[in-house]
């Protein structure tokens, strides 16, 4: 799915959450939103899934606001933080698996693979899980079936580090040829699942890179950063 921003901006009172954005990620790209929190990313992600209204967004031509079902069934969308969404999690499985038209069974055998048993959870609500639980289950739903457009924002944020390892490898084994947009602090998420970075700032676009040439410069900053460090602690002289 080819998503397109011209000119995008939305406020939310005083505040300017996106600010003039203008993107093409052509379909089937693997883009990386990366940026200080407040920088716009979650607003970005929000508005190409239709949860947020912004005017210039459309998703292979269409608003996915305006016309969530025509975008809906082909898009899949982990949150950042997870909904307080009262439904056990059995009934959540049965609703997304017909959304999507797969088997149940598909779900839990991909919530298995991430460390979680749907089977001890199946009648717990959503909001009762842990921040584990509730991130592998959000995964889990998004990832088991078949899509063209694959939405992440923080998706390993409250995995562990096995679980974080199973989720490359889904990525790897489900996403071929689908658009992937992440929003990410983690440097190993852009690796490995980002082509090109967008770097946003106050709202506004300050840089589109390859991800290649984005994760050098954070190394040569790290870097840096450890040698001024050393360089501060170091003992001064004492003369006579």
């Amino acid at each position: 799915m080819r998503i397109q921003l011209q000119n995008v901006s939305k406020r939310f009172g005083a505040l300017v959450a996106l600010d003039d954005v203008t993107l093409t990620i052509p379909a089937g790209a693997r883009v990386a939103l990366a940026g200080s929190n407040g920088s716009g990313k979650s607003t970005l992600v929000r508005a190409v899934v239709g949860l947020t209204p912004c005017r210039g967004v459309t998703v292979d031509g269409i608003d996915p606001f305006v016309d969530r079902l025509s975008t809906a069934s082909r898009i899949a969308y982990v949150p950042q933080v997870a909904p307080l969404v009262g439904a056990a999690v059995g009934e959540l499985v049965e609703v997304v698996a017909a959304l999507r038209r797969i088997t149940p069974r598909e779900i839990r055998q991909v919530a298995a693979a991430l460390g979680l048993p749907i089977d001890l959870v199946d009648r717990r609500p959503l909001r009762a899980l842990s921040g584990g639980m509730k991130q592998k289950l959000l995964v889990a739903l998004a990832l088991a079936a078949p899509v063209s457009l694959v939405v992440l924002d923080e998706p390993t944020a409250s995995l562990d580090a096995s679980a974080r390892s199973v989720f490359f490898d889904l990525c790897r084994e489900r996403l071929s040829g689908a658009t992937v947009l992440i929003s990410s602090h983690r440097p190993d998420e852009v690796a490995e699942l980002a082509d090109r970075v967008v770097t946003l700032s106050d709202g506004r676009i300050e840089d589109d890179e390859p991800a290649a040439a984005w994760s050098a410069r954070r190394s040569a900053g790290r870097t840096l950063q450890h040698s001024d460090a050393r360089i501060e602690t170091r003992p001064q002289e004492v003369r006579a």
